[in-house]
């Protein structure tokens, strides 16, 4: 009996740690361009803050997406309109019911266009961008550079940067069959620093200017924030909040 009861209550108390460890966190999956310009810079402070640890895992928009419907994280990780999440969720394979999620924005980025270096375009519009990216231009001396075949380089299939520059500067037109779709965001710098023909959509914060230049053109902001299944409550909101605060202070 003795032995009995001193099991009992070590399972007791394993139960009661377990939801305490449970409590204290908050979990948080998606766009890696939120995880690196607003969740890694303030995830410090907003844990101080707050009081919760954060579990982060870094992955694209529409994994996000997919994970909070499967009840993996407390909160998805948004890098453009809801519209585009659910869209990024479907070129990864999952429909995901829109009506009831609720996207919280904390702070706003820029998707800017990228070239090699050596390229002397240095402008583009936006109906040469959606051109390009169709396929409709294919060819850098129609857009006032060298004769030289223009490659394009974009994000994941499933990345909210991807759906994002095509729901605004695209106006939704699918992208041509030969763009080439990248499993990171981060090496689209990469392909574009190396290739004197390429071109690449991403966040201004991924872009290294050593290595690439930017060329002018009409700005794509969009927002960075998070997407809960209702209205965020408890600990998500108060650590939503702290991410709204912290971004405010930049």
């Amino acid at each position: 009996m003795k032995n009995k009861i001193i099991f009992l209550l070590v399972a007791v108390l394993l139960i009661a740690c377990t939801s305490a460890v449970c409590a204290e966190t908050v979990t948080l999956h998606g766009a890696a361009s939120t995880v690196d310009s607003l969740i890694i810079p303030n995830k410090a402070a907003v844990e101080k803050k707050t009081g919760y640890t954060l579990i982060v895992g870094k992955s694209n928009a529409g994994k996000g997406l997919i994970d909070l419907a499967d009840g993996k994280c407390d909160a998805s990780l948004a890098s453009a309109s809801l519209d585009a999440m659910v869209k990024a969720a479907k070129s990864a394979g999952r429909d995901v019911d829109a009506s009831k999620l609720v996207l919280s924005v904390a702070a706003s980025d820029e998707v800017v266009f990228i070239v090699h270096p050596s390229n002397p375009v240095t402008k583009l519009t936006w109906d040469q961008l959606r051109d390009i990216h169709t396929g409709k231009v294919t060819r850098w001396n129609e857009v006032g550079g060298k004769d030289a075949p223009i490659i394009v380089f974009t994000d994941a299939a499933a990345s909210a940067t991807r759906g994002l520059i095509k729901q605004v500067v695209m106006g939704n037109q699918e992208y041509s069959a030969t763009a080439n779709a990248l499993d990171f965001v981060t090496k689209v710098n990469d392909m574009v620093a190396t290739n004197a023909n390429a071109i690449g959509g991403l966040g201004k914060g991924f872009v290294n200017p050593d290595q690439v230049k930017v060329v002018e053109s009409k700005k794509v902001e969009r927002p960075l924030g998070f997407i809960t299944i209702g209205e965020p409550s408890g600990a998500v909101r108060q650590v939503i909040e702290a991410f709204r605060a912290e971004a405010n202070k930049k």
